[in-house]
């Protein structure tokens, strides 16, 4: 008697990777790149300082830094003290002409870059998602619209641009603030509507369309979720570019009506003047601080775009 064995062939079974998974593999890719791992540490230890002074200001030692208070008295005599350490740790930068020491400024001052430059492009990324994706996707007369507006935007250097926008609106905090907004949403509407164009040619979007599925539903549900890597990606990068924008402008003079306020621009714009004495600190600390930030947070960005672009990742 002959004993047949079953030669059945085990099933295999394909397991999908839930998301979250996907998520911590991305994370693992992530941390390996060793310059955007460092440039993500940095750039959330700035982050920490900037809530951390917006919850509980008085860790720095000097309560209401954007308090007139504190700058008085301003008078033509008072020149920055140098560096030291013999009056506790807040002076190991040194002081600015208000005689208040650089290092809590500089700390308190990013709750103000970051907190402004974080609006301005969040709000300038969700008006660009909005316009580029409808514009992609449904094309025609508003899509031409949208890029003859977007080449205008481009063809004039952002500086110059955010200079007569606020000449125009006027030049305090809240009229820049917009000018930067009118400015940085194109960069997303260009952006946007190149993905919109390629996601709508693929075979589920038109399977949805013909399963009855509206154009905006399309949108909402195909098309968004497939551009908002990349926007992340952009958002990471443009951080840095907006501080710095900012900065610069505050260091120009641009802004008005926020002199005392404490900014990393208006620390170096104020420090300029005692250059010509010898006195660096006051300019050459908080441009270090900044190029820091801006530095790290490019980085970061161009880690997550590697791990986020399916044509990089690896």
């Amino acid at each position: 008697m002959v004993l047949r064995k079953s030669m059945r062939t085990p099933d295999v079974v394909v397991k999908k990777r839930p998301r979250l998974e996907d998520t911590i593999y991305t994370a693992k890719l992530f941390f390996k790149n060793r310059l955007a791992f460092v440039g993500f540490v940095i750039t959330m230890i700035y982050f920490a300082i900037a809530v951390i002074d917006e919850v509980y200001p008085q860790w720095l030692g000097v309560s209401n830094l954007n308090s007139m208070a504190n700058w008085v008295p301003a008078l033509s005599s008072n020149v920055p003290t140098a560096p030291t350490l013999s009056h506790g740790w807040m002076y190991i930068f040194g002081t600015t002409q208000f005689l208040v020491p650089i290092f809590p400024v500089m700390l308190a001052a990013l709750k103000f870059d970051i907190g402004y430059s974080l609006l301005i492009v969040t709000i300038g990324a969700l008006f660009g998602l909005a316009v580029g994706t409808i514009a992609g996707y449904f094309g025609k007369i508003f899509d031409e619209i949208l890029m003859r507006v977007t080449d205008i935007f481009f063809s004039v250097p952002f500086i110059v641009l955010a200079f007569a926008i606020s000449y125009a609106l006027g030049r305090s905090l809240n009229t820049v603030i917009i000018a930067l907004i009118i400015i940085w949403w194109p960069i997303y509407a260009r952006l946007t509507r190149g993905l919109a164009l390629s996601t709508r040619s693929m075979k589920y979007v038109e399977a949805a369309t013909a399963s009855g599925s509206s154009g905006m539903r399309n949108v909402v549900v195909h098309v968004i979720p497939n551009v908002l890597s990349p926007v992340f990606v952009q958002i990471s990068l443009d951080l840095g570019s907006i501080v710095q924008i900012f900065a610069t402008l505050y260091f120009l003079s641009v802004i008005q009506g926020s002199q005392l306020l404490p900014e990393l621009g208006n620390m170096i714009s104020r420090g300029q003047t005692y250059l010509p004495q010898g006195i660096w600190w006051p300019v050459v600390i908080p441009g270090i601080f900044l190029l820091i930030f801006t530095v790290s947070i490019n980085l970061m960005g161009d880690g997550l775009r590697d791990v986020l672009d399916p044509k990089l990742r690896r």
